[in-house]
């Protein structure tokens, strides 16, 4: 049973479920001479944001087929930041030293993504096909 579906069918989303409801409620009263304080006597309130997502799922695209074997073939390490720029560099070079002891010919490349870990990086794409890539590891981090 698709618990989403179900929850989109009722009008609900999956946090209403899960979570505990947020409330907004009054802050404290600004200190006296804050420049912050509010002059008509209202309360000031704080925004919620409704967290639950929309009722219809991305579509669904096939996973690519496996290679067949790693020999010969290019292999791009895209390094997207987690923990900083650096951080999967000690792991992308234990991978590349491990891939080219057990499949001759192999070739990597690793890259770090301008946005990190939370776009995409167009330049790193148009590379990866320019460079006809046979394969490419996205979001290890260190």
């Amino acid at each position: 049973m698709d618990r989403r579906r179900v929850l989109a069918l009722l009008g609900l989303g999956p946090t209403l479920v899960t979570g505990s409801p947020a409330y907004g409620r009054m802050t404290p009263r600004a200190v006296a001479g804050d420049s912050d304080a509010r002059t008509d006597g209202s309360p000031d309130l704080i925004t919620v944001m409704n967290p639950a997502i929309a009722g219809r799922l991305a579509a669904r695209v096939p996973l690519a087929p496996p290679l067949s074997t790693l020999d010969n073939k290019t292999i791009y390490l895209i390094n997207l930041s987690w923990e900083g720029p650096d951080a999967a560099n000690y792991f992308y070079g234990a991978m590349t030293d491990w891939l080219q002891k057990h499949y001759s010919g192999v070739k990597t490349t690793v890259k770090v993504t301008a946005e990190g870990m939370f776009g995409s990086d167009p330049s790193i794409i148009k590379e990866i096909i320019a460079n006809k890539a046979d394969a490419a590891i996205v979001g290890v981090a260190g």
